[in-house]
């Protein structure tokens, strides 16, 4: 392969790399929010409906100030989560609350 060649082949890859990461980048933060979407509809207290649960997250979401803390959020709600089978009523109340700087990392106490 000629020097010329090897260099169209290098920059093709890296345009392709760019535009993946590019991609992933755009994606990623919709994705976040779906699978914590998908989590709360499985692991809610029976008595509250998708449709609670899509007005309770857009109402938080959108009192984030910016997109890192919006991503901060979901990933929090995700790692509580994480272990729980069911979320109880106190649970789930506990789960929306905004963490203060003393409070311990999760919705258990």
């Amino acid at each position: 392969m000629t020097l010329k060649r090897r260099s169209l082949v290098m920059m093709g890859l890296m345009a392709l790399a760019a535009a993946a990461y590019g991609t992933a980048r755009t994606s990623a933060p919709a994705l976040v929010l779906h699978v914590v979407e998908q989590s709360l509809n499985q692991k809610a207290p029976a008595d509250v409906g998708p449709e609670t649960i899509r007005r309770r997250l857009d109402e938080v979401l959108s009192a984030t100030p910016d997109e890192n803390a919006r991503m901060r959020l979901l990933l929090r709600i995700s790692r509580d989560l994480e272990k729980i089978q069911q979320l109880t009523h106190e649970e789930w109340e506990l789960l929306w609350r905004e963490a203060g700087p003393g409070d311990p990392p999760g919705i258990r106490r």
